[in-house]
C-alpha cells in the first residue's frame, strides 16, 4: 500500500510534533504496520496539544481509520412534550394584556 506524499509528511510532522511531548515513535513502523499505528495514534492524541491533536485526526482521516465528514450521530428522541393545559385550568384560561 503506497502513501500519498502528503500523508508521508503528516506522519513526519506529528513524528516530530510527538516526540516534544516525549512520545516518539518509528515512522517507518508507523506507515506500514497499521495496528501499531492505531496504537500509537492513541498514545500520541493523549494531550493537551491542539497541533498534535489535529494532526493525529488528520492521519487518522487519511489513513481512513475515521471519517471526519461523517454526519453526526442520531440524538435520543426528545422527552414527550408536556400536555395542553386542560380547559378546566383557570391559570391557562386567565387573560394576560399586551405589553407595551
Amino acid at each position: 500500500m503506497a502513501m500519498e506524499q502528503g500523508t508521508l509528511l503528516k506522519i513526519a510532522r506529528l513524528r516530530t510534533l510527538s516526540a516534544r511531548n516525549g512520545k516518539a515513535f518509528d515512522v517507518v513502523r508507523f506507515a506500514t504496520d497499521r495496528q501499531f499505528a492505531r496504537e500509537t495514534l492513541t498514545q500520541v492524541l493523549d494531550t493537551d496539544d491542539e497541533q498534535v491533536l489535529m494532526l493525529g485526526l488528520e492521519l487518522m482521516d487519511a489513513l481512513k481509520m475515521v471519517t471526519l465528514d461523517a454526519p453526526p450521530v442520531a440524538s435520543p428522541a426528545p422527552a414527550a412534550t408536556p400536555a395542553a393545559p386542560s380547559p378546566t385550568d383557570t391559570t391557562a384560561m386567565r387573560y394576560i394584556g399586551r405589553l407595551r
